[in-house]
């Protein structure tokens, strides 16, 4: 290859992780090239990661070279593990984020002075050069360069200063066949490794990252790694057979977006979901620190005193086919086998297929590959959903995960033995040994229809303590009425929704969900049935009797019964003849008001006409009756009081004799 070649190869895969493509005479002795060190397993992760793991050959000490995206550079940092059976690790090493910048901190030009010399020469004062330019040529130390005017064609007139070996100051126009040369072979050396951090770091987004080891003999080194992958999608084919059987056939679609081509490539699939977590790590952090000011002979200002302070089921895809009812013309063979079967492992946090077979694939392509084919218990059923608010149920089939592992979330493509298509499915994941319901079509020859009666009633009636329990007990039944058209039987399930605080009972239910009940009734051809659910659920409440009224007290005997509604009417008693009394010292009170309001007008009416006339002598005979009527009225407001408290305490009695 080509130093042409390997930029071009190096631009066009810039953005993956790869290994570095060394070129003849690149590399010291004992470093493992790229060939060496070859994609040899990865284990693609559900969760998004791709474990991959490298193996080299090395002899003595060495160092190993890996060259990483930018991107992935933190994920590789936090994550690469080195196993070296008969070596040390001395450590490893990278350009960081801020090479360019160390770079020009040491040198008196900056990586914009690069593209003129103009300004490079400007920014070498007192370096040691030679100029030349428009057949002129000068040595000696750099003064400066200034601007003199404009050129016809806008250019600016540039001319350059320097002091020569005899101490005069010369000056050189730069044309555009100025040529600069630095006579400081350290300051040369210095540009040219300027010049060449300034082109990586514009055309090269990679980090070579380099790895130390200290060793003896020949041995095979491994590097392990961790980082973000595409994630792999699982697809099913379910071929529906007779006797409640289906053939599973589990495929997945697996992306290389490493960068590199597998070869030969052990592949291991995950369905685990790791928590995935990264870091900046190549970035510099600077801890704030406090700046002291230096007092150099002198004192601080002394600062003003200012006082003491006090001290948190999947979408179903359904087809207007009815149950059973061919889709085409043929029917559907069973799927060929694959030609191997992974090796399977199921874990506390995932299950893992290793295939037996190595695996080539070319970076950026796609394969899809079987990783599951097996026999699982499916039994085919109608299944009725009353919220959807249809009145037909969905074919679905009752899946058992019999294999050795979990399965995998995914689309299913249904197909009949007898039909071929009949529908797809998004499946849920499955846990090993558990079933979950699929369904993949409408069933158009069942019809349900629901109906449903409420019922609200009064249980009990109890007194204790002074206080009336009453438990109301609300019933809901739900009828369920199935019509069977079709020429073939048909189990149907109904999925009753729960709802909390009710009790629910019903002679079909085979089964419950966190969100429904599940009802299961088996019709013949043509044949018709019935599902009923019953729901109850019980209230009670509470109610002080000192507190209730009359009106509530009646409502409460009339529902009462037996010895309860007797006990009402007692307190009924009490509390008739308590708002008696309340009534009456009502009255007397109103009838206080308006005589205390009327001998106020009288009084006033006095003060007005004074006591020495025929009309005075009248208000004076009026004021001497309003003062007795209202003596009189207090009185009696007195009696209705004490009477007032004696129904009271009656009432009160009453209730503690019930209790």
């Amino acid at each position: 290859m080509t130093v042409r070649d390997a930029v071009s190869e190096r631009g066009r895969r810039h953005s993956s992780l790869r290994l570095v493509i060394l070129l003849a005479g690149a590399w010291p002795v004992g470093s493992a090239t790229a060939a060496e060190l070859p994609i040899e397993a990865v284990t693609l992760s559900s969760g998004g990661l791709a474990e991959v793991q490298r193996r080299a050959s090395l002899e003595g000490d060495g160092t190993l070279y890996l060259e990483v995206p930018l991107e992935q550079v933190n994920d590789v940092l936090k994550s690469l593990m080195v196993r070296d059976p008969a070596g040390r690790l001395q450590g490893l090493s990278l350009d960081g984020l801020a090479t360019l910048e160390e770079t020009y901190r040491r040198l008196p030009f900056g990586p914009e002075d690069l593209g003129s010399i103009a300004r490079l020469a400007d920014s070498l004062q007192g370096v040691k050069v030679r100029v030349s330019s428009g057949g002129q040529r000068l040595e000696g130390l750099l003064l400066g360069v200034a601007e003199h005017g404009v050129e016809e064609s806008g250019r600016a007139v540039q001319t350059l200063s320097l002091l020569d070996e005899e101490g005069g100051v010369a000056t050189l126009r730069l044309g555009d066949d100025a040529r600069l040369e630095v006579l400081d072979p350290a300051l040369r050396e210095r540009l040219a490794e300027a010049a060449e951090v300034s082109g990586r770091a514009r055309t090269d987004e990679m980090r070579r990252i380099a790895i130390d080891l200290d060793g003896e003999g020949e041995r095979d080194v491994s590097l392990t790694y961790v980082v973000a992958a595409p994630v792999w999608k699982s697809t099913y084919r379910l071929l529906l057979e007779a006797d409640n059987e289906a053939h599973l056939q589990a495929w997945s679609v697996i992306e290389n977006a490493s960068g590199s081509d597998w070869s030969d490539v052990a592949l291991t699939l995950s369905s685990g979901a790791p928590v995935t977590l990264t870091q900046r790590l190549l970035e510099r952090y600077w801890p704030a620190r406090t700046e002291v000011p230096v007092t150099a002979d002198s004192i601080a200002p002394v600062r003003p005193d200012e006082g003491a302070m006090e001290a948190l089921y999947g979408a179903k895809a359904e087809s207007m086919m009815a149950y059973g009812d061919a889709a085409v013309s043929r029917s559907a063979a069973a799927p060929s086998a694959p030609a191997s079967r992974p090796e399977v492992v199921e874990s506390a946090t995932a299950a893992t297929w290793r295939l037996p077979t190595s695996v080539d694939l070319a970076a950026g392509r796609t394969l899809s590959l079987p990783y599951i084919d097996a026999v699982v218990p499916a039994r085919r059923v109608s299944l009725y959903q009353p919220e959807r608010g249809e009145r037909h149920p969905v074919a679905a089939v009752r899946l058992e995960n019999t294999t050795d592992a979990w399965l995998p979330p995914g689309l299913v493509t249904v197909y009949d033995a007898g039909v071929g298509h009949v529908g797809d499915v998004n499946l849920p994941g499955i846990p090993a040994g558990e079933s979950r319901l699929a369904s993949f079509a409408a069933d158009r020859k069942v019809r349900i229809a629901a109906s449903s009666h409420p019922e609200e009633r009064l249980e009990r009636m109890v007194i204790v303590d002074g206080a009336l329990r009453i438990t109301h007990q609300s019933r809901r039944v739900t009828r369920y009425a199935v019509e069977n058209d079709a020429r073939e039987a048909r189990e149907v399930l109904i999925e009753h929704p729960r709802r909390s605080g009710w009790e629910f009972a019903s002679e079909a239910l085979m089964e419950s969900t966190p969100r429904h009940h599940r009802l299961a009734l088996a019709l013949a051809p043509g044949e018709s049935g019935e599902v009923m659910a019953r729901e109850t659920r019980v209230r009670r409440q509470s109610m002080a009797l000192a507190n209730a009224g009359v009106a509530q007290l009646i409502e409460w005997r009339d529902a009462a019964d037996g010895e309860t509604s007797v006990q009402l009417e007692r307190v009924l008693e009490r509390r008739r003849a308590l708002d008696a009394v309340e009534q009456e010292l009502e009255d007397v009170e109103e009838r206080l008001a308006r005589a205390v309001e009327r001998q106020a007008r009288i009084r006033d009416n006095l003060a007005a006409v004074g006591s020495d006339n025929a009309l005075g002598q009248r208000y004076l005979g009026d004021l001497e009756a309003a003062e007795e009527k209202i003596a009189s009225l207090e009185a009696q407001r007195e009696t209705l009081e004490a009477e007032r408290e004696t129904r009271r305490e009656t009432l009160a009695e009453t209730l503690r004799e019930l209790s």
